[in-house]
């Protein structure tokens, strides 16, 4: 194929998208593909509501809900965003609620940051000046001599002679399913990939947000629950933003909640969701507009061993947050620094 990139990333979360930046730098072509309208995967903020609603517009993160550093590059990056005016630091901890008692947050002097215009701009930052293609979902992968073509429903997605798959385990499995069965004497440190990938597991996530007609009579920005048994996080969002954001909160169930009603729809599960924080809080919640997101592979629960997986002789790789680059869980920056690494390793640096 003309023309094609050097490498083929599927998946522009923030693992995809730092390998593709570090690729690039390094003068190599890079090509990413994701299949929702926009970049940073769960890294999510919508806007809200759409521009017929006759209320101010929000933004909501509904996907991860801050970000920590603590790796030098990861700080540098924060700080470099702080500087740059893109990001910021949220707070430096959360109030707790344990059994209808709310104690204030530590202060640990840790920053969580979260960007202003809302956690997806991490993703945008990473991106820039990348070659990333959205709303095209990759079904099929195609070896090649000497690389990989990648297929969508609607045929050729792209090539080159080495691919990335940033996706959940069970995502990048299914990709794989079909070469898995191939007897290649190529294939078997891929295979043996495969196998600690099949143990990483999930927790599901509901999620919903709602812009508030007024806000609640509340000091904290965000508060995590303990032993609820509907919800373990409340976020007031407009403490994100720019003086003038509406008041809106962000709520986010528990997994077991979640995974014990994976299947429901939106509209049954938001006034529930709704429901429980009003209880928690203490007061009714009057939403100028609400929704609910379904997460079916929020949190890696266990998580397969290495920072990533890359394997010069068939050159593929994979990464992103269910791989444990290093001893402090699964989070955003997990997800950079599995990325990070792939590129290194990639590169031959490691």
């Amino acid at each position: 194929m003309p023309g094609k990139p050097d490498v083929l990333i599927v998946g522009a979360g923030l693992a995809g998208l730092a390998l593709a930046h570090d690729v690039q730098r390094r003068g190599q072509s890079v090509h990413v593909l994701d299949k929702s309208r926009g970049v940073s995967g769960r890294a999510a903020t919508r806007r809200t509501p759409p521009p017929a609603a006759q209320c101010s517009e929000a933004r909501l993160d509904h996907g991860a809900r801050y970000f920590t550093a603590r790796h030098p590059r990861a700080v540098a990056l924060a700080e470099g965003g702080v500087r740059a005016g893109w990001n910021r630091v949220w707070t430096p901890g959360f109030a707790t609620w344990d059994g209808g008692e709310v104690t204030p947050p530590p202060q640990d002097g840790h920053p969580r940051y979260a960007p202003p215009a809302g956690m997806n701009t991490l993703g945008r930052e990473l991106a820039r000046g990348l070659d990333v293609q959205t709303g095209l979902e990759v079904s099929s992968l195609e070896r090649l001599p000497g690389g990989w073509r990648v297929h969508s429903r609607d045929g050729v997605a792209g090539e080159a002679a080495r691919l990335a798959l940033n996706l959940p385990a069970p995502q990048a499995l299914a990709l794989l399913e079909s070469l898995l069965l191939d007897g290649a004497d190529d294939l078997e440190e891929v295979k043996a990939a495969a196998e600690k990938m099949r143990r990483v597991d999930y927790a599901p996530c509901w999620a919903a947000g709602a812009v508030l007609e007024t806000d609640i009579g509340a000091d904290w920005p965000a508060l995590s629950l303990k032993g609820h048994g509907v919800l373990d996080w409340i976020a007031r969002e407009h403490t994100k933003r720019a003086e003038g954001h509406p008041p809106a909160l962000m709520l986010q169930a528990s997994a077991a909640w979640s995974r014990a009603n994976l299947e429901r729809r939106p509209e049954e599960v938001l006034p529930e969701l709704l429901a429980a924080a009003a209880d928690v809080l203490g007061e009714e919640i009057r939403s100028a507009h609400a929704f609910a997101q379904r997460w079916r592979y929020a949190t890696p629960e266990r998580r397969a061993p290495g920072p990533c997986f890359w394997d010069v002789g068939t050159g593929l790789g994979l990464c992103g947050d269910g791989f444990t680059p290093d001893d402090h869980g699964p989070r955003v920056e997990a997800a950079l620094l599995s990325g990070w690494a792939l590129a290194a390793r990639m590169g031959g640096n490691d």
